[in-house]
């Protein structure tokens, strides 16, 4: 059971009577509400006649966060998900669906429980809690999974601007997971203390009081259930995250590629703009990127990962090592010289990249350049194609700015559009799926995708 009380509606079935049960969840007045959301409830039961049962589920968020001018029109587009669970005795629950609506999208959820038939009494609740989320449902048949570790480098100290030097390096790991158990909802998008941060939202130019909405939003990962079953391994792609953003703001694609069977690991560099510990520390990064840093920071992770895979609770003998990519944008000349340098990593997949020009023979190993519409990194980007001799990939997205490439193009959404995220997420899967696990699926199609360059 998630720590924070999950409040639940109950609807009871028998197939002669129809009964609803309510748990009232009442939320506390916060800063800028103009009107209380309509919680999460059952607005429908009906048994058919070959002993199925339809539910409909509704509940409204849109005015939960009537702030003024742009923030409210884009907290619309976001989305809520809605979780129904059954029983057949009141003890026993399991999930049945985890549904998602657009928050200004009026018409109720359908959910049909064919499991129904048979069976003399069934149960239902659902989490009368809003569970707000900014992404889209990812792609892949996967559940997705996710685990904070924190690690430590004995050779070497982390330093942070203003704060003691520290040895110790915070890891989110992304992975294929089996569906969760009853009661458990996914967890939040961001780290809590990050997605409050005042001054990082005065750094980007956005309106502060997203540091209010943005810690209630999850995504749509569960914390620290159990990888798929089956001995499969997966292949594995390391993350590094643009200077001065952190870990986990490329959540939303480490979520589809997970989706997919891919275990996504990202460290938070020294450049990051915050990383918070276990114990309460909230150290702030260093003002400027750090390659030789960053380098080792990649190294330091492929190293892990062999012990991880060697004995770890979650991941002995399930991480594919011999099948490792690497993928970043913004100041990710270290991706590229940790794919020419590091014979354990195979491929590399960049969006908007700098400082790419580190050596004069650029990367021949396969690689994907991604760039938007702006000339700033197509001079990088398609010198690092014309070295490239076989398997490199050159593509420019319509409508991409440079965050597209990260979460907020799902967040915070305007001037950065959906669909042209949306194109970015399916060349990165199109690119591990060829590279990493050697299929031949087609190259995508999506319209924002032109100057499709290849070799």
């Amino acid at each position: 059971m998630n720590k924070n009380p999950v409040q639940t509606k109950l609807h009871f079935m028998t197939l002669k009577n129809l009964f609803l049960i309510g748990l009232g969840l009442v939320l506390p007045i916060q800063p800028n509400l103009w009107a209380q959301p309509v919680p999460h409830h059952f607005s429908g039961i009906a048994p058919s006649p070959d002993r199925t049962v339809a539910l409909s589920q509704d509940g409204s968020v849109s005015n939960m966060f009537n702030l003024t001018g742009t923030i409210s029109n884009q907290f619309m587009q976001m989305f809520d998900l809605y979780a129904v669970e059954a029983s057949t005795n009141l003890m026993d629950w399991s999930p049945l669906a985890l549904l998602l609506r657009t928050n200004n999208n009026p018409n109720p959820l359908i959910v049909q429980d064919t499991n129904a038939t048979g069976l003399n009494q069934r149960f239902y609740r659902t989490f009368t809690n809003h569970l707000l989320t900014a992404f889209p449902k990812p792609s892949g048949p996967f559940a997705v999974g996710t685990v904070d570790r924190v690690m430590i480098d004995p050779e070497r100290t982390n330093s942070y601007r203003y704060r003691p030097a520290t040895n110790a390096f915070m890891v989110t790991f992304w992975y294929p997971a089996d569906p969760p158990g009853a009661g458990v909802v996914p967890t939040a998008a961001w780290g809590k203390r990050f997605a409050a941060d005042l001054s990082f939202y005065s750094a980007i130019g956005i309106d502060t009081r997203w540091a209010w909405i943005l810690p209630k939003l999850v995504g749509h990962r569960f914390r620290g259930v159990p990888l798929a079953a089956g001995a499969a391994k997966y292949p594995v792609v390391l993350h590094s995250h643009g200077s001065g953003a952190t870990r986990t703001t490329s959540s939303q694609t480490a979520e589809e590629l997970a989706s997919n069977g891919y275990v996504v690991v990202a460290m938070d560099h020294t450049d990051c703009w915050a990383t918070e510990f276990p114990d309460g520390r909230y150290l702030t990064g260093s003002s400027s990127g750090d390659l030789s840093g960053r380098l080792k920071d990649m190294q330091f992770l492929l190293d892990e990962l062999a012990r991880l895979n060697s004995g770890d609770a979650l991941f002995a003998d399930r991480l594919d090592l011999d099948r490792i990519g690497v993928r970043g944008g913004g100041y990710a000349g270290m991706v590229v010289e940790t794919c020419r340098s590091d014979s354990r990593v195979k491929c590399a997949q960049l969006w908007d990249a700098t400082n790419v020009q580190l050596t004069s023979g650029g990367l021949q190993k396969p690689f994907l350049v991604a760039l938007g519409e702006s000339n700033a990194y197509y001079s990088q980007g398609q010198w690092l194609f014309s070295k490239g001799t076989t398997n490199a990939i050159l593509v420019q997205l319509r409508g991409a700015e440079h965050l597209t490439g990260d979460d907020a193009a799902w967040i915070f959404q305007t001037p950065w559009g959906r669909g042209p995220a949306l194109a970015f997420d399916a060349c990165v899967v199109w690119f591990f799926d060829t590279y990493l696990k050697g299929e031949t699926p087609p190259f995508p199609t999506n319209p924002e995708i032109y100057n499709v360059q290849r070799k």
